[in-house]
């Protein structure tokens, strides 16, 4: 049995890209293909046999542009009569939770088979749920009292119901969705416990770290939730077979310095819209949690999320280019202290000395080392700086006589002419990559590359009334 893992790339970019490609990527292992993430367009990717041979999508969040084309997907399974299995989703209970509420508008109603009445069809028929990662001791649930009327409470696994003293729930009337604040036992603190802890915590977590396991295709998956710091319900996901590994980073901040402060700040409570007598004798609260949230990441979370990184062949990262809230800015990562990083989810306008994904990349992990598969033919990732524009991508080649220099403006880079006076870090030769093959790069207004239809690439002229062509081969055989 192969250990080989294949991880094809059919989105990247970030939510907010011209290219509306968003986050895509399927992982395969001898021949059993998963999808990571489905919000970039599947179907056009795959097509019908592609979608219908899956054996799940792995979601990290539920952020649209990381499940765009969940429901669709749903659907094709759910009503193609060839198919007789539900489409299989499988992440952390809390991100199901997020999934399920977000997708049912979509999917419960239909019409009956003769058209004539509106029917309701569960959520459960059409889905089925893979829980990943631990299942939380305690849970806000919704349940009637003795007069029949709705309310909340706070219940652990049994049904015993939490009093106050150790868990409450508050309600922000700007937005209506309930949280948990938990009196961690250590610290005598409130804190929110999804925040708070991570998944190897038996405070608030079960023991059972529900690790997926597909032994047909021999891959094992880890949920981790400690490196992961986005607001919605977010995790990151380790693929596994053998000494070969991917962590997917999903989209987070990955900043050391901000979680060592997550975790050392200690904030006074603030009793401005409840006193301290009412605070503690209430179950619910109507207000901002984070009024009363005195520690936001425990110390087990930060040295989980300092940790999480480590022992993996390669790490696919999120990016972006400053002040972005809530994913990795690049000044941030751009020296983290790891060999084979690859950035992803990427802006429109991205340069980087590490490898950044674009569509159409095929990345092989194969005995414990990473490879770009083009045409069949394995290629390392050799280059000495990589760009990423919504009008192409290019690599660079460390060169003395390069016509073009790598400069470094407030922690982010560029490429200009050598003639430009910008302090350079390097010269390099520059050469557009298509699909993984190099070519050099055309100047030339009415010249372009096309891809022919027998796989061979062509140097298209543009003429006043026509236009010729040439065949070129790649370059990549030949640099270094």
């Amino acid at each position: 049995m192969s250990q080989d893992i294949i991880f094809d790339v059919m989105g990247n970019t970030s939510a907010f890209s011209l290219m509306g490609e968003s986050s895509g990527y399927m992982i395969t292992v001898n021949n059993s293909a998963y999808l990571l993430e489905c919000g970039s367009p599947i179907f056009p990717s795959l097509g019908y046999k592609g979608i219908a041979e899956i054996k799940g999508i792995f979601c990290s969040h539920s952020h649209e542009d990381h499940k765009r084309w969940f429901t669709d997907a749903v659907l094709f399974t759910f009503y193609n009569p060839l198919l007789k299995h539900k489409l299989r989703l499988i992440s952390s209970e809390v991100v199901l939770e997020e999934f399920a509420k977000n997708s049912k508008g979509a999917l419960e109603r239909s019409l009956s088979a003769d058209s004539k009445r509106i029917v309701d069809i569960p959520y459960g028929l059409m889905v089925e749920e893979i829980i990943i990662g631990p299942k939380s001791r305690y849970s806000i649930s919704l349940t009637t009292n003795d007069d029949s009327r709705f309310q909340y409470r706070v219940e652990d696994r049994h049904g015993n119901i939490i009093g106050p003293q150790k868990a409450k729930i508050f309600i922000n009337p700007a937005a209506n969705r309930p949280r948990l604040l938990f009196k961690d036992d250590e610290r005598g603190e409130w804190v929110e416990p999804e925040s708070y802890y991570p998944f190897s915590s038996t405070v608030f977590y079960e023991n059972d770290q529900n690790i997926y396991h597909d032994e047909e295709a021999g891959l094992t998956v880890k949920a981790i939730k400690s490196s992961v710091w986005h607001g919605v319900p977010t995790i990151a996901f380790k693929f596994m077979t053998g000494k070969n590994s991917i962590l997917f980073s999903a989209d987070t901040v990955w900043k050391p310095s901000l979680w060592k402060e997550l975790c050392e700040t200690y904030r006074p409570q603030k009793f401005e819209s409840i006193n301290r007598d009412d605070f503690e004798k209430s179950s619910i609260i109507y207000g901002d949690i984070n009024d009363f949230i005195e520690r936001t990441w425990g110390r087990e979370r930060y040295e989980s999320a300092m940790a999480a990184y480590e022992d993996s062949v390669i790490i696919i990262h999120d990016v972006a280019r400053k002040n972005s809230v809530v994913h990795t800015d690049y000044p941030d990562i751009a020296n983290a202290p790891f060999d084979n990083i690859f950035y992803t989810h990427n802006p429109d306008s991205l340069t980087a000395l590490r490898p950044i994904l674009v569509s159409g990349k095929r990345i092989v992990i194969k005995d414990g080392e990473i490879y770009e598969s083009v045409k069949d033919k394995f290629y390392s990732f050799d280059a000495d700086v990589y760009v990423h524009h919504f009008s192409g991508d290019l690599v660079g080649y460390r060169s003395e006589s390069g016509l073009y220099k790598v400069i470094e403006k407030e922690g982010l880079l560029g490429i200009v002419g050598v003639e430009s006076p910008e302090k350079e870090m390097m010269r390099v030769d520059l050469y557009q990559d298509i699909r993984g093959e190099y070519f050099p790069i055309l100047l030339e207004p009415n010249k372009c590359y096309r891809p022919r239809p027998d796989g061979k690439m062509e140097e298209v002229t543009i003429h006043k009334r026509s236009s010729t062509g040439k065949v070129v081969d790649t370059l990549r055989d030949r640099i270094r």
